[in-house]
This record gives C-alpha cells, structure tokens and sequence, in this order.
C-alpha cells in the first residue's frame, strides 16, 4: 500500500496476519510425552488475514464487527500485547491500553480519586489533569 508508512498516521497495519495455535491434547504430561514420544496437535487458526488500513492523526477510527471477527485481536495487536505472525505495525504517539471494562479502577476510591491515580501511573502531571478534569468526566458520561 503506497503511503501507509507516513509520520501523518497514528497506526498503521500493512498485510497484516495473527494466527494462534488450537492444541488438541490438553496437557500432556511430561513422561506420556517422553515414553510415548507423544507430540501435542494443533492446528492454526487464523484471527486476521493479511489486513491493511491506517489512521491519520486527528482522525476518529472505530471497529466493528460480530464476535469472533478479530476486533479485539486488532486492538492487542495495537497496544502491543501480541505480536503479529506476519506484516507490520506502527503506532506513532503514547498509547494506553484499557481492554476491559473496569480495568484500572480501584473499587475503593471515588471517580475522583481513580481519574488522579490513573493519570499518575500514565506519568500525566496533576495539573495537567486538573485542567482537563470536567472534559475527562463529560467524556466517561
């Protein structure tokens, strides 16, 4: 794809493929295995074939798709999580990974208190956090 590498472009995935290997033989002991040379099947399952797009900087990018289509394979692919089987992947700026609802929150705190604790562990000043605090909280609804 011409142009996708480009400073412009927040992420970019260029042919793009994540397999995982479905194994058979669940948990195999180690002397079933040496006595018997008995090796664990699997077989490949392929979560994203050979994908390309990019964002621009500034741009707003959602995924959609039913269950199973790889959406969530595609934002661990992003964060860094995994790694891809083939093709590649750049992500230009900091990112933060929250893949899980309530992830991060401190059941104990305020919202006040989680939004302040979670910023410190990002490195985000205090002020800058205080100065931006009515958007984060407009933001989370």
């Amino acid at each position: 794809m011409v142009g996708l590498k480009s400073n412009d472009n927040a992420i970019f995935f260029d042919s793009v493929t994540k397999k995982f290997r479905i194994y058979h033989d669940i948990n195999p002991s180690l002397k079933e295995t040496i006595i018997h040379r008995k090796r664990s099947t699997y077989e490949d399952f392929i979560a994203l074939d050979n994908v390309s797009f990019k964002v621009k900087k500034g741009e707003t990018f959602g995924i959609i798709g039913p269950n199973g289509s790889g959406k969530s394979t595609i934002l661990k692919l992003i964060a860094g999580i995994i790694q891809p089987t083939e093709g590649t992947i750049n992500v230009n700026g900091s990112l933060s990974a929250l893949l899980e609802l309530g992830t991060g929150f401190h059941p104990d705190l305020t919202g006040r208190e989680n939004i302040f604790l979670n910023a410190s562990l990002l490195g985000i000043p205090r002020k800058k956090i205080e100065e931006r605090f009515d958007d984060i909280v407009k933001f989370s609804g």
